[in-house]
């Protein structure tokens, strides 16, 4: 009969012996060490189009959460935190992250002295008839008339900045010039 009891020690240095034995073996042979050209992958036509078929529904299933986050999120922003709808009535800059509004919040008519870090009640509009002609002007919509002259009294205001700085508004440099001749070739 074999006795099959190895001691601890012996063992583990007979795998050892036995695992060394096989890399020096490849090591002298060199095999495992040899340059071996790619092998392109051969993928068929099912499995790109299942790949691709996936794609689509990762995606689709991402258009969905995002529109139902955003419906979800949306009608809790609109909420506006309790006080009702509030709403701007005016506004008027007072320079870099400084101005005043007219607001309404909660029923309430405010004038707001607002800036960077600090927002300030200047004053409650109570009177009936400036809150009466502060919800008229809200509603007043500006005529097509009153449109075209503000818009040509502006392209009038840019037409003599254009005079005031011909360098800001116009390009004098050599290739500028360049370029407007070759365009004037080709029309012609």
């Amino acid at each position: 009969m074999i006795n099959w009891r190895v001691n601890g020690g012996s063992f583990i240095v007979s795998v050892l012996s036995m695992l060394s034995g096989q890399v020096l073996a490849a090591a002298e042979t060199g095999g495992y060490l040899k340059y071996q050209e790619p092998q392109p992958t051969s993928t068929s036509w099912l499995a790109t189009g299942g790949y691709i078929l996936s794609l689509l529904l990762v995606f689709l299933v991402v258009l969905g959460l995002a529109y139902l986050t955003s419906r979800f999120l949306g009608d809790r922003m609109s909420r506006g935190g309790g006080f009702g709808n509030g709403k701007i009535y005016a506004t008027l800059s007072l320079g870099p992250n400084r101005a005043v509004y007219v607001v309404e919040i909660a029923g309430k008519y405010l004038i707001l002295g607002v800036t960077e870090h600090n927002i300030t009640l200047l004053n409650e509009i109570t009177s009936q008839t400036d809150i009466e002609q502060l919800m008229a002007s809200q509603n007043a919509v500006m005529p097509p008339e009153q449109f075209s002259n503000v818009f040509y009294r502006q392209l009038n205001l840019l037409k003599q900045m254009q005079l005031k700085f011909p360098r800001t508004f116009t390009s004098d440099t050599p290739q500028f010039h360049e370029k407007e001749n070759d365009i004037d070739i080709r029309k012609r």
